[in-house]
């Protein structure tokens, strides 16, 4: 014969969380996920702060390699009469759409119709004599129409900027000097 087990003296419903219970784990998941939350905005932050560093060292290195490149006498190197610097400033677009399809992303003096300009760039190039280094500061350049035989070296500074500023872009840019001797 079989005999019969009563179960034990206590909860005689289903097993299982109440609903009390359940509010109080809902409540300690959103307190931690409150906390996290910062963490995954500075980390967008981070991210698009490092994508505007990245993109303004390769279109300013970009413009220094080429002019870097050219002949010293070159015209994009020549400081004009009168002057004390050359300076040529283009704005980088993503390009507008053509009726192929086809975007003409890139550089451009003047950016209208090429579509949202997303970063300007700066190029100038100074003019020195060699003993324009003996006080250590390159505070005296050479005017454009000096005789070539008194440019000994020739100073070029290319500064890109984003003008975008938004809820996480920082803007930033940078300045790149180089000197280009004779």
């Amino acid at each position: 014969m079989h005999t019969l087990k009563h179960l034990p003296a206590g909860r005689h419903g289903a097993a299982g969380f109440s609903i009390i219970e359940a509010l109080i784990a809902a409540a300690i998941l959103l307190i931690i996920a409150l906390g996290l939350l910062p963490l995954f905005t500075r980390s967008i932050n981070d991210n698009v702060s490092g994508n505007d560093a990245t993109q303004a060292t390769n279109g300013s290195r970009t413009q220094v390699e080429e002019l870097l490149n050219v002949p010293f006498n070159n015209d994009r190197m020549e400081v004009p009469a009168g002057a004390t610097n050359s300076e040529v400033k283009t704005s980088y677009t993503p390009g507008a759409l053509d009726k192929t399809g086809d975007t003409d992303e890139g550089w451009w003096a003047d950016p209208a119709g090429h579509g949202t300009v997303l970063w300007r760039r700066t190029s100038e190039v100074r003019q020195y004599t060699v003993s324009d280094l003996d006080d250590r500061y390159l505070d005296d350049p050479k005017p454009g129409g000096t005789e070539a035989t008194f440019v000994h070296f020739k100073e070029v500074t290319v500064t890109v900027a984003n003008p975008k500023k938004n809820l996480f872009g920082n803007g930033q840019g940078i300045t790149l000097k180089v000197i280009k001797p004779f």
